[in-house]
């Protein structure tokens, strides 16, 4: 069984990402002004709203990876109780994370084996500055409001984004476009392209789909 490394971090949590970036010492027309307005919207979903993910509820995220080609593949297969506690199904191995501690095993329901890698004494504070970095460089922020996909009603935004480099150098952006329900306000679809990170600063040409689906009876508990 592989041990969980920056890699798999970067997959599993670079979905927590938005924006807020305003221009200084010019005067607004009326287009910048709306532009502005547009990242205000999109930057307040951070902020207790559905991209804040100490706010997010219990849910299952599956993202798959389309290629030019229109071939596809399974990047991750996450249930989210909170930031800190999640099982995931990554590269053919399963997660699990509770408090700063993670097990891996061979499906969801385990045997869970202690990895031996707990998560950064200050997880949460990085999970929190990732998205705080995400807001502040937004750029190209678009908020084009109700549309339809896959036969649903939903409100689209669409930014592009990255992190600051961490302390080991390591940053990660794209392009992204979010769906929210029209009544709930949640994220229910992720799309991200033109990923660039530190360890590959080319856009990429895959497109990353984030599919979520909500659910209050998901619980994840620490192997006994």
């Amino acid at each position: 069984m592989r041990r969980f490394d920056f890699g798999d971090f970067h997959v599993l949590f670079r979905s927590i990402l938005l924006c807020l970036s305003l221009c200084l010492g010019y005067i607004l027309t009326p287009l910048s002004a709306q532009a502005d307005s547009c990242r205000d919207e999109i930057a307040a979903l951070y902020s207790g709203g559905a991209l804040d993910p100490f706010a997010r509820p219990a849910r299952r995220e599956v993202t798959m990876r389309v290629m030019p080609d229109g071939s596809e593949s399974l990047v991750t297969d996450v249930e989210w109780e909170a930031v800190t506690r999640s099982i995931s199904e990554s590269g053919g191995a399963f997660y699990l994370v509770h408090g700063r501690r993670m097990w891996s095993g061979p499906s969801r329901e385990g045997p869970w084996t202690d990895t031996g890698s707990p998560l950064p004494e200050d997880f949460e504070e990085m999970t929190r500055e990732m998205a705080d970095q995400n807001a502040a460089n937004i750029s190209q922020a678009e908020c084009p409001g109700e549309v339809e996909i896959d036969g649903q009603r939903r409100i689209k935004c669409v930014y592009r984004t990255k992190t600051d480099p961490n302390r080991h150098g390591s940053w990660f952006g794209g392009l992204y476009t979010a769906y929210l329900d029209i009544e709930t306000g949640q994220l229910m679809r992720l799309e991200v392209r033109e990923t660039i990170a530190s360890w590959a600063p080319d856009p990429a040409p895959h497109t990353d789909i984030t599919n979520v689906t909500y659910d209050p009876s998901i619980r994840i508990t620490a192997p006994d």
